[in-house]
């Protein structure tokens, strides 16, 4: 169990910082807590965010292809950061993209509403920028107490990664602008309509509800808790919501109806590999601009999900109107939204070369006497296995997803046959390719020649 001490004193470090603030800020009060309480929102989400990165790995074949980083979603390895953390997973990268994504819409909308309906004055007052400044340093203590709290427990361990996430905390994180909106428009128009001391008790009173509330719920989560994976399965049925939800989510999310299996480390033949050969740096990272646009394809053979599509279509459809508006002489317009297309493929390649290079750059496939092997050097670890006599099909691609913007190089898809416990190796080892090779015939030939060679011996 995690110190429930941590936890607590981490609550009350912020309500300390958001009472000095209600009895400091006078009919800002509530204006106050409600920013100070999106710092702490924001800390909260960061750390789950290291704990999921941090947490046991797993693959969940319901979303393999349906996220934006679908190819380290099977990433076999670690990465140590900093002694004081655990080492993190590539593999759990891809459960981090929609908190991600939640954390950039509220940090833009919130610091909109913040910008234009919170009065000016709020912001230059001297005591409000050092209650701001302490509620930084207290929610970020609060949140480093309970990860550290986290790690002793060696919760991270028995606990998949994509089981920690602050559930209904992030629905809360992504529509916090409206909140604040709601918050200023009813100080604003209580000061407006009723005056400065009406105003002064009526947001007094509704902040010492909130931090009560608050409180109440830090509380109540201090005392429950994170448990281990065995002590949550003993006493599923008695949880309730702790902290981010988490044990009382623990056993279903475990259940085998959620389809999460953990794949086994692949097979490596003892001895010197008869070949090696590595991708082709300037593929990987043309492949990723490919990967951005048509959400898939490469590598893989498999596409995103078809609301992924919607951006790529968004973007060209940005592309479409400004040339729309040159044409009926709208030149400032044309040129904003030309800045915005140019912006928006820029970003998305980016991103996806980052992810392309993160999934295949220190990837070296070593050919044995039985078998290839898909091995990162950067993380020392295989990354998938194929036996000779179980290859078939082997195909060579240079088309726009086998070699993207006809780099020389080409990709080698081949099948497999089922394995002997039943499980696809979809599901198991889902990687049929070795992509983005400077010589991909040569490659093809030593699949199949030794291929052969094996069913002769066997025969």
């Amino acid at each position: 169990m995690i110190d429930s001490r941590r936890v607590l004193i981490g609550t009350v470090c912020v309500e300390a910082v958001a009472a000095v603030g209600v009895l400091t800020q006078g009919y800002f009060a509530l204006i106050a807590v409600a920013v100070l309480y999106w710092i702490d929102l924001l800390c909260v989400t960061f750390r789950a965010i290291v704990q999921q990165v941090i947490s046991r790995p797993v693959t969940d074949r319901e979303t393999l292809f349906q996220t934006p980083l679908r190819l380290l979603a099977h990433k076999r390895g670690s990465v140590s950061v900093t002694d004081r953390l655990p080492p993190f997973y590539p593999r759990n990268l891809p459960g981090i993209v929609g908190v991600s994504v939640m954390v950039f819409v509220s940090m833009l909308t919130t610091a909109y509403v913040a910008v234009v309906t919170v009065p000016s004055e709020f912001w230059t007052d001297p005591t409000m920028l050092l209650l701001l400044a302490a509620g930084v340093v207290a929610a970020a203590a609060k949140s480093w107490l309970v990860l550290r709290a986290y790690i002793e427990a060696g919760v991270y361990k028995e606990i998949p990664a994509y089981v920690v996430a602050p559930g209904k905390r992030v629905l809360v994180f992504a529509i916090y602008a409206a909140l604040l909106w709601l918050a200023t428009e009813w100080t604003v128009t209580t000061l407006t309509q009723e005056g400065i001391e009406i105003a002064r008790a009526g947001m007094t009173v509704s902040a010492a509800v909130v931090i009560i509330a608050r409180v109440a719920y830090g509380t109540y989560a201090s005392r429950s808790g994170f448990s281990t994976v065995a002590a949550a399965d003993d006493r599923a049925n008695e949880t309730t919501d702790s902290d981010d939800g988490l044990v009382s989510r623990l056993r279903s999310a475990l259940s085998a109806e959620h389809g999460v299996f953990v794949p086994s480390t692949p097979s490596v033949p003892d001895g010197t590999p008869l070949d090696t050969v590595e991708p082709n740096r300037r593929s990987i990272l043309t492949a990723g601009v490919v990967n951005a646009m048509t959400t898939g394809g490469v590598v893989d053979g498999q596409f995103g999900h078809w609301r992924q599509f919607l951006i790529p279509v968004g973007v060209v459809g940005l592309a479409v109107v400004a040339v729309l508006a040159l044409l009926e002489g709208a030149v400032a317009v044309s040129m904003v939204l030309a800045g915005l297309f140019l912006s928006s493929v820029l970003v998305l390649s980016t991103l996806s070369a980052v992810h392309m290079l993160l999934a295949l750059a220190g990837v070296e496939y070593r050919f044995y006497d039985s078998e290839v092997v898909a091995y990162d050097r950067y993380l020392g670890e295989p990354q998938w296995s194929a036996s000779y006599d179980r290859i078939r099909d082997v195909s060579v691609d240079r088309g726009l997803f086998g070699s993207p913007l006809r780099v020389a190089a080409g990709t080698v898809f081949f099948d497999r046959l089922e394995r002997s416990d039943g499980r696809t190796f979809v599901q198991q080892e889902p990687r049929s390719s070795i992509p983005f090779v400077s010589d991909p015939d040569r490659v093809g030939e030593i699949l199949r020649s030794r291929g052969d060679r094996l069913e002769n011996d066997v025969g």
